[in-house]
């Protein structure tokens, strides 16, 4: 069924949406969206800004006073990460890795302490899992994992496959202790 305005279901409250890692370019284009639609959206960044929505500093390594933001958010989505727009040497791995595990484990032990944890807690990262596709969409249901193939630097593979371990333990952890549906449902 194709997807239309019609097919899908409007929200009728504004949600209150937490986007860690929010100043980049993908995080700036999804405030301005969310905030469009009237939803109460906060930005945690390194690099506070002037913005028509919340903004508020964090260092991506130390619970202070945002943790309070994410108490009964609807929803969590991190967008941590530094930029992958570099040569791959040792030192940028190394960073590309951890500014993606250090946050997403700092946010699993701040939901630890929350009363009212995120409903829905999402990470989007620049790591991938498919093969690098031009002939078709690689999604959840259809597509193909990659890394081997004969022009992926093995620099790549190192990336790809221990942060998505790292991340998925990350996140299972937090769901056991706050969601045990949502480990059922979506990380069995």
């Amino acid at each position: 069924m194709e997807m239309t305005k019609s097919t899908v279901a409007p929200i009728n409250q504004s949600l209150r949406i937490v986007l860690p890692g929010g100043s980049g370019q993908i995080g700036q284009i999804l405030a301005r969206h969310f905030h469009a639609q009237g939803h109460h959206v906060t930005v945690l960044t390194r690099t506070p800004k002037a913005a028509p929505w919340r903004v508020l500093a964090w260092d991506a390594g130390h619970l202070h006073r945002w943790v309070k933001e994410l108490d009964g958010a609807d929803v969590l989505l991190n967008l941590t990460g530094r930029s992958v727009n570099c040569r791959y040497n040792a030192a940028n791995r190394r960073e590309i890795l951890e500014s993606r595990i250090g946050p997403t484990r700092l946010l699993g032990e701040a939901i630890a302490k929350l009363a009212n944890p995120p409903r829905l807690w999402m990470n989007a990262s620049t790591a991938t899992i498919y093969r690098h596709a031009l002939d078709r969409g690689m999604d959840e249901a259809t597509g193909e994992l990659g890394g081997h193939e004969t022009d992926t630097p093995s620099s790549w593979r190192f990336i790809r496959l221990r942060k998505i371990k790292s991340i998925n333990q990350v996140e299972k952890d937090a769901a056991c202790r706050h969601a045990p549906w949502r480990r059922r449902s979506s990380m069995a």
